[in-house]
């Protein structure tokens, strides 16, 4: 489509409809509904991550400045059908934990107000009688529903959000608190104060913009896999603040939230810059909220500075489980290329040989990713099912769909692929599993101690303390010493290096996952 009051004439890197494109000449955005709006938006934010030229950057950017103009001064009736959709102005309905409440509280671009318990018969008073004063707590006996118990207790709407922040944050169990304030069901609605709490002002620009000659579809990934990448950014004070700010509100402005971005240890964030546009920032989570043995390593990945993709990685040894999430909006660019690059990240960060995807990811109780299917994204860049049949069925599928373009695999054949996991195996020579190392932690327990957890627990700790000639344990964090010590009985260990590996580890698990990791690897070469 030819327009002179467009910067680029044909479009090649991106496949806008010819409707979308006539806005863009024409500019009159008011006349736009909601739909229409929303697709604009999307296009106007992947045209950014992927734009030719500076000339066709500035003119998106003004295209969307007009647009989040045109938003601002729309009645509050059009912008509530925009509700949820992350776009300037408009209003966040969200249901999210405690600390991920918290957090957004203390951010000046926006506002959070309590909306509605989700449950009509929620059992307020019940969850409050463990948290109130002694002077107060007889309210909650009195059978009074939700609506009244905070009348009762004089909490007027305004204050209902701070007042149960503030109750459930006496509970001390972070698990009990996070099961407790689920069952309450606190609805909120997020007013942004500022265009700068929407997807399409929610950046962080640190290095210069990359121009697209063309969208890479075909490279060779085990290239991009082996190449070094240079070392984290050193990043200043407020920058660090920055893209931690752009991490979260990417998960808020999009109604998800996931445990690394809401439990982010922010001592271990990393954030590297790649090829093409692409950063990646990695975080572990704060030490009660980490996993036994692994480590959980949540990833944002930026396209020129946009929350790109996100997910994380669950990392033992070689290993890793590995999940990926693309935004909507940005599918049809450079998504294998993405996949690569946060591959590339975790290997050469954390010696990753192994990686494995869970089922969902390409299908299971999924039904996008069955009709997009998914499992081929995966299997054109060396993923292959484990079970050996689905293997083979693979096999002769991708060699149908290589002789003859037309050819789509069934739903039957995409369903039966999520049968097994599938996995990329590089140089992987690791043979213990987490789910080794818990499934002989479970039979120990329960050949050794007939079931008794408390009697194990014990038993193994004493028994490691003597093996290492110490009389207790002087560290804080007790839970990671006695999952080693279960480790240590379960495997029989009783070389003292490999002892005394499994006490540093359990010493620096919580403050430091790269350094838990590299001990982690140097243990696992020993029992290999």
């Amino acid at each position: 489509m030819k327009n002179r009051n467009l910067p680029y004439q044909d479009f090649k890197l991106v496949a806008l409809p010819n409707k979308i494109i006539k806005v863009l000449a024409d500019g009159n955005f008011s006349q736009l509904n909601t739909v229409d709006m929303e697709q604009l938006f999307h296009a106007l934010m992947f045209l950014l991550a992927y734009p030719q030229s500076e000339k066709q950057e500035s003119f998106t950017l003004k295209k969307l400045n007009t647009l989040t103009n045109a938003i601002k001064n729309k009645t509050t009736a059009f912008k509530n059908k925009l509700q949820n959709s992350g776009l300037p102005f408009t209003n966040m309905s969200v249901q999210f934990t405690h600390d991920c409440i918290i957090w957004l509280q203390q951010q000046p671009d926006i506002k959070v107000a309590f909306q509605n318990f989700v449950n009509d018969e929620v059992d307020l008073s019940g969850l409050l009688s463990l948290t109130l004063n002694v002077a107060e707590r007889a309210e909650t006996s009195a059978g009074l529903n939700a609506g009244d118990l905070l009348v009762s207790l004089d909490v007027k709407q305004p204050l209902i959000l701070d007042f149960l922040l503030n109750e459930f944050q006496k509970l001390s169990q972070p698990l009990v608190k996070d099961y407790l304030f689920d069952k309450a069901g606190l609805q909120c609605t997020i007013k942004p104060k500022s265009k700068f709490f929407s997807l399409a002002y929610n950046r962080f620009i640190r290095s210069k913009t990359f121009y697209h000659e063309e969208i890479l579809k075909k490279f060779d990934y085990k290239s991009v896999l082996d190449s070094e990448i240079n070392d984290a950014v050193s990043l200043s004070e407020a920058d660090e603040l920055a893209l931690i700010k752009t991490i979260k509100f990417a998960m808020a402005l999009t109604n998800r939230e996931t445990d690394t971005v809401t439990y982010m240890d922010e001592t271990t964030l990393q954030y590297f810059e790649l090829e093409r546009g692409i950063s990646v920032a990695i975080y572990g989570m704060t030490s009660q909220r980490q996993l036994p043995f692994e480590s959980y390593i949540g990833y944002t990945l930026f396209k020129n500075g946009f929350p790109y993709a996100y997910g994380g990685g669950w990392v033992f040894g070689q290993r890793a489980m590995f999940g990926i999430n693309i935004f909507e909006w940005f599918r049809g660019g450079e998504s294998g290329f993405v996949l690569c690059q946060l591959l590339r990240v975790y290997k050469q960060v954390f010696g990753v040989e192994r990686f494995e995807v869970e089922p969902y990811q390409y299908g299971l109780d999924n039904p996008d990713g069955i009709a997009s299917g998914a499992f081929w994204f995966y299997y054109r860049f060396g993923f292959r099912p484990v079970d050996s049949t689905l293997r083979k069925l693979a096999a002769a599928e991708f060699e149908k769909i290589t002789k003859k373009k037309t050819y789509r695999s069934s739903s039957k054949t995409l369903l039966r692929f999520t049968e097994s996991i599938i996995e990329l195996s590089l140089h992987c020579s690791q043979k213990v599993t987490i789910e080794k190392v818990t499934g002989n932690i479970s039979k120990m327990i329960r050949s050794r101690f007939k079931g008794n957890r408390l009697l194990a627990e014990q038993t193994c700790m004493n028994s490691f303390l003597d093996k290492l000639k110490k009389e207790k344990i002087t560290y804080n964090n007790q839970t990671n010493f006695t999952e080693v010590a279960l480790w240590s009985m379960a495997f029989d260990l009783k070389q003292k290096q490999e002892l005394q590996m499994l006490a540093d580890m359990a010493f620096i698990k919580p403050i430091d996952p790269y350094r838990y990791q590299a001990l982690l690897l140097k243990l696992l070469r020993n029992l290999t």
